[in-house]
């Protein structure tokens, strides 16, 4: 997937903060806070000692990219990462029955033949 306006909404703020679950949702992120700050992709590459070919593969969501290379990019840009687990209630447990596949196996079978 590539990046989109959705993605990383113009006029990104604190108050509007973006959940990040994917590589395209950081890229968007990058792009969307580069261009607020009226930086081009060279001199974003320059700040960052990189490429400028390196600023748009990240911005296109490339994941193979260096971790530590995107947060130096992220904290060049002024943007802070916070972490937030979700509530327990919202994880699944690891004996739900879809990470079983004799479980998948045995649904929808009748339990006695021929019924």
């Amino acid at each position: 997937m590539s990046y989109n306006a959705y993605m990383a909404p113009t006029g990104y703020t604190a108050a509007r903060p973006i959940h990040l679950r994917r590589a395209d949702d950081i890229a968007g992120l990058i792009k969307a806070r580069r261009e607020a700050l009226g930086l081009s992709q060279q001199a974003l590459a320059a700040l960052l000692t990189v490429s400028r070919k390196w600023v748009n593969e990240i911005e296109q969501g490339n994941s193979n990219a260096k971790l530590g290379l995107v947060l130096r990019a992220l904290n060049e840009l002024g943007v802070d990462l916070y972490g937030q687990t979700a509530p327990t209630n919202e994880t699944r447990p690891a004996t739900d029955p879809i990470d079983d596949i004799d479980s998948i196996a045995d649904m929808n079978l009748p339990t006695k033949r021929g019924k």
